[in-house]
């Protein structure tokens, strides 16, 4: 089972619907998560949301508890609060970027995207992002695999020995062409 960590945004609903293809998914809110929660979970998906990594303390205690325990994908927001504990910084963003299709570089031989070839498209809705210049305080273990092909911006990272994923952008908006089987190689990699 997924258990899917609510952060109140709108697009909980669209990845639960995407999540399900794979998995049976569970919606929790972030106030709610408990051990029991854990135990009934074979992966944690800490969707999108609003504000920043620091506004949600209880999600920040649950990644620090669960890290290398689970397997965890963090999306949008939850790509920036895995990053913000791991040791980057979350900067502003110079163009707020909503329901903005762009193409990103994307590392064939990560795990995120074997097997996709041709562009790969993603919808984005953000407007604070990683800041690259703090990418040297992550450990070395965690692998930036795909960024902005114009700025430069990290948009995904894996972590494979603590099968610890991340997108910046939104697989399951319909501006995300590979959005599914990038996804599936997520899922297959983390729940084998």
């Amino acid at each position: 089972m997924i258990t899917l960590i609510d952060h109140r945004d709108s697009f909980t609903r669209n990845l639960e619907h995407m999540l399900a293809r794979f998995d049976k998914v569970r919606i929790i809110d972030r106030k709610s998560f408990s051990d029991s929660d854990l135990k009934k979970s074979q992966m944690l998906v800490f969707s999108p949301g609003p504000g920043t990594p620091q506004d949600y303390p209880e999600s920040l205690a649950i990644l620090e508890n669960v890290k290398g325990k689970i397997p965890i994908l963090g999306v949008c927001l939850g790509f920036q609060m895995i990053l913000h504990q791991e040791g980057a910084s979350i900067i502003r963003q110079g163009q707020v970027l909503h329901g903005v299709e762009t193409e990103i570089l994307a590392d064939p031989s990560s795990v995120t995207y074997r097997e996709i070839t041709g562009p790969i498209r993603v919808g984005r809705y953000h407007s604070l992002q990683v800041d690259p210049d703090s990418l040297g305080n992550l450990p070395h273990s965690i692998k930036i695999t795909s960024t902005d092909s114009i700025r430069e911006t990290p948009l995904s990272f894996e972590d494979a020995g603590r099968k610890l994923f991340g997108l910046q952008y939104h697989p399951e908006s319909f501006l995300s062409n590979q959005g599914t089987q990038i996804l599936s190689n997520i899922l297959h990699e983390s729940m084998e």
